[in-house]
């Protein structure tokens, strides 16, 4: 075989190659930049019955992977060259417990774990969690409260009103004071509270790597649906 025809099988096998990674590898890189991610949810209002124990009591959160339980997670919008998008990501795995007396929510703590947010797409949580959360030595994230909070207002009908929680949010290390704006309702033998507090991932010293493709942005949400059972 002379040159000139070895050049060019060389160079048939070289498309054939980079045609062979494109079809591969393309379905997979798209998805991984345009993919929106695992959101946490609201409540069905409309499935809500009215509350069979009275509110006053000792609370445990629901956690676990029953999509109708307790869900914490982020969004925010990724800015890639040419573009913008939305992510979010979620865990099930979170703890916590509430305490109320008389009319007033006491005591309420929730723990997040965050090494098993996820997005639905592996490469993009382990970044998330190794170079930007550093999960390893921030595990957890949580919510502490910090005075006591009226409760009165929320019926026993199983209907969901407005209410605003104060306390402490804590994100790899770092605590902010906060108000978050949920919905609340009592139903069964539970307390459902659900809702979005806008942070600056900045205040937590969530920083966006340089060498990462997608620049965050700096504003986002955190989203919350949490589900706590009366303790007899």
């Amino acid at each position: 075989m002379n040159s000139g025809a070895r050049k060019s099988v060389i160079t048939l096998i070289a498309v054939a190659v980079v045609a062979l990674a494109i079809v591969i590898v393309g379905p997979v890189l798209y998805r991984v930049f345009t993919h929106e991610g695992v959101r946490t949810g609201d409540f069905d209002a409309e499935q809500l019955k009215p509350a069979s124990t009275s509110a006053e009591g000792d609370w445990k959160i629901i956690g676990g992977d029953d999509s109708k339980n307790t869900s914490v997670g982020f969004t925010f919008n990724e800015v890639l060259p040419g573009s913008r998008r939305t992510t979010s990501a979620s865990t099930h795995n979170v703890t916590g417990d509430m305490t109320v007396k008389g009319k007033n929510l006491e005591e309420a703590t929730i723990v997040v774990d965050m090494a098993t947010l996820n997005s639905d797409i592996e490469v993009r949580d382990v970044n998330v969690r190794n170079k930007i959360l550093n999960v390893d030595q921030y595990p957890e994230a949580k919510f502490e409260l910090t005075k006591p909070l009226d409760i009165s207002s929320i019926p026993d009908s199983g209907k969901r009103v407005p209410i605003e929680i104060p306390g402490r949010l804590t994100i790899r290390g770092v605590s902010n004071d906060v108000t978050v704006p949920m919905q609340a309702a009592r139903t069964d033998d539970l307390v459902l509270l659900s809702g979005n507090l806008k942070i600056n991932r900045e205040d937590y010293n969530v920083l966006s790597p340089e060498f990462v493709a997608a620049k965050i942005a700096d504003e986002g949400e955190l989203n919350l649906r949490i589900v706590a059972r009366k303790q007899q």
